[in-house]
């Protein structure tokens, strides 16, 4: 069974559950966009292919009883930061009305750059934690921490950036995204994982494009960072949820939410993960 995510709206929703429609068209050409489809959508637009040799931090989470065999069953990503540990979005692990669900057979792939082709681990996923402040509809604290029943000791980990910690936000800062997601946000989804470079961008012009009480959400500053082109054409899309934002080889940021997909003046928002180091870490 192919994924077949919401093409219309972004990050929250990750691709999966389009899936449970068992629809032909994008799951969310039932409706307007929603703020919980404004958050479904992220997939690597406007990117190159990217290596695992390189970055062999980046998984895909996988659930092939929920989603079929097609792209090894893939609905988000997620970064590996020790060898029994990812960091991923809480959102990957709720439905579209923001109920909590399981996902069935829940695997982290780790060293498969083409998710059509059988190499690398599918490791088992033995708990999820969720941060107990996660806010569905706000999409605050958007993250969670999977526990992997088998280390992966030959497996990169990327650092995580510390509680507290600015500069890697600044204005301007070169940041760089990972996945598998949409490639052209009309349901194009990538089979080999795929790298865009995109700008932080300052939090006002974040929040002016976000404004608190809109229908797709608003920006916080105190858990969200936005990146991306002011005139699009860059940006993570549907399918990426979850994966990493990496600045300077550091994790600094969870693909979260957004509107469309590399669209002109509204670029992606990512969870900061340096308001929520200190509990990431604890899980560690």
């Amino acid at each position: 069974m192919q994924p077949t995510p919401n093409a219309t709206s972004r990050r929250r929703r990750p691709i999966a559950l389009a899936l449970l429609a068992v629809l032909p068209a994008p799951l969310l050409a039932i409706g307007t966009a929603t703020q919980a489809e404004a958050q479904a959508q992220h997939r690597i637009v406007g990117g190159h292919p990217a290596s695992l040799s390189q970055h062999p931090w980046v998984v895909a989470l996988a659930s092939t009883q929920q989603f079929g065999t097609a792209r090894s069953g893939q609905f988000c990503g997620g970064t590996l930061v020790t060898p029994t540990k990812v960091v991923t979005a809480a959102h990957c692990f709720y439905d579209e009305r923001g109920n909590r669900t399981d996902r069935p057979g829940l695997k982290a792939i780790v060293g498969r750059e083409d998710l059509n082709r059988r190499d690398g681990r599918e490791v088992t996923v033995r708990t999820v934690w969720i941060h107990p402040q996660y806010s569905f509809d706000a999409n605050m604290q958007d993250v969670a921490v999977l526990t992997l029943a088998e280390a992966q000791p030959d497996a990169s980990t990327l650092e995580l950036v510390g509680q507290g910690e600015t500069e890697p936000y600044a204005a301007g800062t070169p940041a760089e995204v990972y996945g598998w997601g949409d490639t052209t946000g009309n349901g194009s989804y990538a089979s080999a994982l795929r790298g865009v470079e995109v700008p932080i961008v300052p939090d006002g012009a974040c929040a002016a494009a976000y404004p608190g009480g809109s229908a797709n959400g608003g920006f916080d500053a105190r858990g969200m960072v936005c990146a991306g082109e002011q005139q699009g054409g860059k940006d993570a899309c549907q399918g990426d949820s979850g994966g990493p934002l990496v600045v300077a080889g550091r994790l600094v940021g969870v693909v979260s939410w957004g509107t469309g997909c590399a669209e002109a003046d509204h670029p992606g928002v990512y969870t900061r993960l340096s308001a929520v180091a200190d509990a990431v870490r604890a899980k560690l």
